[in-house]
Order: C-alpha cells, then sequence, then structure tokens
C-alpha cells in the first residue's frame, strides 16, 4: 500500500510527467494461420499474428506479397484445442512494407450475404 501510495503523489506531484506518457490503445494479438493466393497466383499457407485494435481494426503482416485487396482467409490457432476453427474470408488492404520487406494489410470482412445480381441470375 506504501508503494502505491508515494506512485500516487509522485504522479500528482510532476503534471508534465503525465503529458509525455502516450495514451496507448488496447491491441489484442491473435496467433492465426492466413492463407490465399499470392501475385504470382500461388497458393500458400502462412502462420502470423492478427493485431486487433479499436482504433487501426485487425491487421496481418506477411511475407508473402499480395496485391492490394486481395482475399485471404484466417483461422485462430488455438494451440491447447483439438477443434480446428472454420476459416474466414477477409479482403487485404495493403497498409505499409516493413523495414524486413514484410507487408502488412488491414483486413477487413468479406460479408457473407449474396450479391444482387446473383439474386437476380438464382431465380
Amino acid at each position: 500500500m506504501r508503494g502505491g501510495r508515494l506512485a500516487l503523489c509522485l504522479h500528482l506531484s510532476f503534471p508534465e510527467a503525465r503529458m509525455i506518457l502516450p495514451a496507448s490503445p488496447a491491441v489484442t494479438v491473435y496467433r492465426v494461420e492466413v492463407s490465399g493466393w499470392d501475385n504470382n497466383k500461388a497458393f500458400f499457407v502462412e502462420n502470423s499474428e492478427l493485431e486487433w485494435s479499436e482504433e487501426s481494426g485487425k491487421q496481418v503482416t506477411l511475407r508473402r506479397t499480395l496485391s492490394d485487396g486481395a482475399v485471404v482467409f484466417l483461422r485462430l490457432l488455438q494451440p491447447m484445442s483439438t477443434d480446428r476453427p472454420n476459416p474466414v474470408a477477409y479482403q487485404a488492404e495493403l497498409v505499409s512494407s516493413t523495414e524486413r520487406g514484410h507487408q502488412q494489410f488491414r483486413l477487413r470482412p468479406i460479408s457473407s450475404r449474396p450479391s444482387r445480381r446473383m439474386e437476380f441470375l438464382s431465380k
């Protein structure tokens, strides 16, 4: 309890210190398996980490080169589970490239609803 009071006193005594500390949004990280077709039209499966935050949405970094707007499938990797969750389709939007040459993508969910054209064709 004593240390907590000291920290509180120090925090309140130096308001400029609070201004220096950036407010970091909560980011949740999940191990995922990403699959799809790369720029060379070759099918790939790659393990990666899905970073998920309210501010930036869902993002994944891949070694593969994908065209902007490519469709990828993510499957959550659960180390202690025997169940294999079904993959979920996303559209990959290129955000940036890393210093190591990997590409970071923002993922947008793909609607499972049929398009109006498909509805028309099925009638």
